[in-house]
């Protein structure tokens, strides 16, 4: 047997030596404040809004007395894309007023960071290695050097859609409505146009509520079909016209050509699922309100299919109504939540998670029911990090949706001077954040405090869920280490 001394004696490391040994090394960074922080996203749009809301509360931009939330809540609106307002936009406020809200929503469409590098190019301006990174981030593009030539197409393309569309309105407004006045007829053309491609859902028709007049009458629908056609352009996005035009090319020889349309994977997601959904939606909103007497139900059937095709498309982007949405059925609003909720093309003028986001979520899903990791579609595979990241943004925009409800249903049930339909506050609500502007006229009602809650919420719509987070959390390296793995029951 060892004796006790030899017990003594063994050599056994002491349990503090066993504990690892941190350093600490200080990382220098570059400074993120200034231009050069990748918030100057956020910080230039708050801008853009508070300066609005400025100017909107100037004596001469109203007619009556307003209070500072309204002219903020307008601005948010206006800047956003959004389109749903507190106030009369026909009554409420001056032409003045009526220029810094189309102002807002020019800028707003095109977005902050481009129409800012627009002002600098123009002025004969540099963009700038991180303002080009910023721009190019925001508009989908990679390649750096072409930056400024892209600003300057997607600018240009833009106004020249909402010029073109000033002329057709002028003449479908004079034909329609016989406006003797050609000056109040020229600002409804050029609002209308601004407010139609942008996907603003603004108007200023004081002769009716939204676009219920053009419901009704050959003329009028003219002006629907206009409409769509414009903010249906605006909503696809400039990346998506552009590969229209361009990538085509012509096959064969010897005196017979055939074209063919050689289109990204990205267009063909937007453009098939815009007009599956747009179609789908037209359907259900025909089939849901075909006997309802304060919506479809009174007009013929091609009124009928012309209201239907738009409220189904401007559901997805614009916010226009062509009949009153507080009288129409639950299902039917449900039917436009959903499209709401998913919007339009990314780098567009419209709002929702995008169609993008909705579909690659949806492929991810397929693709995990089949039991595979492979996300395709048309014959090309997408890469997992993007399908993991359109999975981010549909859950992230469902929670915080499902916060903004509660929130407001809570503010809006606790105040008992106030009465709400519950369905109606929360289409509103989900309206705000796609961005939509679409309303059964609960916005006009709400109290001081829900106001601002939507200006939040329109504010967070417009940047995006995802885009914001990343925002806030600053450029961090990512860590050189990971943990053991260890599994755990799901389902």
């Amino acid at each position: 047997m060892p004796s006790k001394s030899s017990k003594s004696s063994s050599i056994r490391p002491r349990d503090t030596n066993l504990k690892p040994i941190k350093i600490k090394s200080e990382v220098r960074s570059a400074s993120e404040r200034g231009a050069s922080s990748p918030l100057i996203v956020v910080y230039g749009f708050l801008a853009l809004i508070l300066f609005g809301a400025i100017l909107l509360f100037l004596p001469f931009s109203h007619n009556e007395p307003i209070s500072f939330i309204d002219s903020l809540f307008t601005a948010t609106s206006a800047s956003t894309v959004t389109g749903l307002t507190v106030l009369d936009t026909s009554t409420s406020w001056s032409l003045f007023g009526q220029i810094v809200i189309a102002f807002l929503i020019v800028i707003g469409g095109i977005g902050f960071m481009t129409g800012a590098a627009f002002f600098l190019l123009a002025a004969g301006q540099s963009l700038g290695l991180r303002r080009s990174v910023q721009i190019g981030e925001g508009l989908g593009a990679d390649n750096l050097g072409s930056i400024g030539n892209l600003v300057w197409k997607v600018v240009l393309s833009s106004l020249s859609f909402q010029i073109a569309g000033i002329f057709i309105f002028f003449i479908l407004f004079s034909y329609s409505y016989g406006f003797s006045n050609i000056q109040q007829n020229a600002w409804y053309s050029i609002f209308h146009s601004i407010s139609s491609f942008n996907n603003a859902g603004f108007t200023i028709f004081g002769f009716g509520n939204n676009l219920e007049p053009f419901s009704r009458g050959a003329v009028n629908n003219i002006v629907l079909i206009v409409t769509t056609v414009m903010f249906f352009f605006g909503g696809i996005g400039y990346f998506v016209m552009n590969d229209l035009v361009h990538h085509r090319r012509i096959l064969g020889s010897k005196g017979f050509r055939r074209f063919r349309v050689l289109l990204s994977l990205e267009t063909k997601l937007i453009l098939v699922g815009s007009l599956v959904l747009a179609f789908a939606g037209a359907i259900l909103i025909y089939l849901f309100e075909f006997s309802n007497p304060n919506t479809l139900g009174s007009m013929t059937l091609t009124e009928k299919i012309i209201n239907s095709i738009f409220t189904s498309m401007s559901t997805r982007t614009a916010g226009f109504n062509s009949f009153d949405m507080s009288q129409s059925n639950d299902y039917t609003n449900l039917v436009c939540t959903f499209l709401m909720f998913i919007g339009g093309g990314p780098a567009s003028t419209a709002g929702g998670i995008k169609i993008t986001t909705f579909i690659l979520a949806v492929l991810m899903i397929m693709s995990h029911i089949r039991g595979s990791n492979n996300i395709s579609f048309f014959g090309r595979e997408i890469p997992y990090d993007i399908g993991v990241r359109a999975m981010v943004i549909l859950i992230l925009s469902i929670f915080i949706i499902g916060v903004a409800v509660l929130v407001t249903l809570f503010i809006e049930f606790s105040n008992s001077t106030r009465d709400h339909y519950f369905v109606h506050l929360v289409f509103d609500t989900i309206s705000a954040f796609s961005t939509n502007g679409m309303s059964t006229g609960s916005s006009q009602d709400i109290s001081n405090t829900s106001k601002i809650l939507f200006s939040f919420i329109m504010f967070v719509g417009r940047l995006g869920p995802m885009t914001l987070a990343l925002l806030l959390a600053g450029s961090q390296k990512p860590v050189d280490y990971r943990f053991f793995q260890e599994k755990v029951r799901i389902g």
